[in-house]
């Protein structure tokens, strides 16, 4: 039985440096990202890029974030299919490893029969070598993550491959929850500004109805909320639609924040 090729990047040069160079280099580009603030999803994609290069294969990433589980990232529509399948089949080496919290490798899929929608998907795909190696869970870190690894040719892994990876996984899971993290941040925030924008317009549209109808706040408040009902029209809209007709002009927030430069 041949044994696994050991990769090397297109160029070479991850190869003559050696693996902690390419780990350094993996680890300064995921810091790059992270110092970016770029989505989870394009982090994912670099991720499975390096893994994918230091095997000398194809390789995805199932990660869960919360309770939902998904193929976050593949290096190749191949690869995304074989850990597809596992999912919708709900069993298969990667969800086997990270459940179980261990290294799971497949030297023949053809020989193996364990996880058959798996191992259907996976030939078909033309693997033959697989890997599976979770990220170890931590106290605070609420990602469970996996790098599943394939190869056309039978074998055993390589042992400092199957080392390297498996330390890069838990390298990117910390990287993953902290990049999660501050894109749900992100959101929040974005949602805090439109929700006081929108009471920002309301308030003044609120000023213009207690002037014409000569009432007080609870009762324009309660005048706007059954115009809009009878519109079927957001509270927002109508109140925006009011101010403009009375102003001439757009109602302005004071809360229309302008991003902090970076720097």
């Amino acid at each position: 039985m041949s044994a696994v090729t050991q990769p090397g990047p297109s160029d070479g040069t991850a190869q003559a440096a050696g693996p902690e160079a390419w780990r350094v280099g993996a680890l300064d580009e995921i810091q790059e990202l992270l110092v970016s603030a770029v989505p989870v999803d394009e982090l994912l994609d670099v991720i499975v890029g390096h893994a994918a290069r230091r095997s000398g294969g194809s390789a995805a990433i199932t990660v869960r974030l919360g309770r939902t589980t998904a193929v976050a990232a593949a290096s190749d529509p191949l690869a995304a299919a074989c850990d597809r399948a596992e999912q919708q089949a709900g069993e298969g080496p990667c969800l086997d490893a990270s459940r179980e919290q261990r290294r799971i490798t497949v030297a023949d899929v053809h020989d193996d029969p364990r996880w058959p929608a798996w191992r259907e998907a996976t030939l078909a795909a033309g693997f033959c070598a697989t890997a599976a190696l979770p990220a170890a869970r931590r106290d605070g870190v609420d990602v469970d993550l996996a790098i599943d690894l394939y190869h056309p040719e039978p074998g055993e892994w390589p042992e400092d491959v199957l080392a390297d990876v498996a330390r890069f996984a838990d390298d990117a899971a910390r990287a993953v929850a902290l990049a999660a993290q501050a894109q749900e941040q992100r959101r929040t925030n974005e949602d805090l500004r439109s929700a006081m924008a929108a009471r920002a317009v309301i308030d003044q549209a609120l000023g213009v109805v207690m002037a014409q109808n000569r009432c007080g706040p609870e009762e324009a408040f309660d005048i706007l909320r059954r115009a809009s009902q009878t519109r079927n029209q957001k509270m927002r809209d109508l109140a925006a639609a009011m101010v403009a007709s009375v102003s001439g002009q757009a109602p302005h927030s004071p809360h229309d924040f302008r991003e902090r430069p970076r720097g």
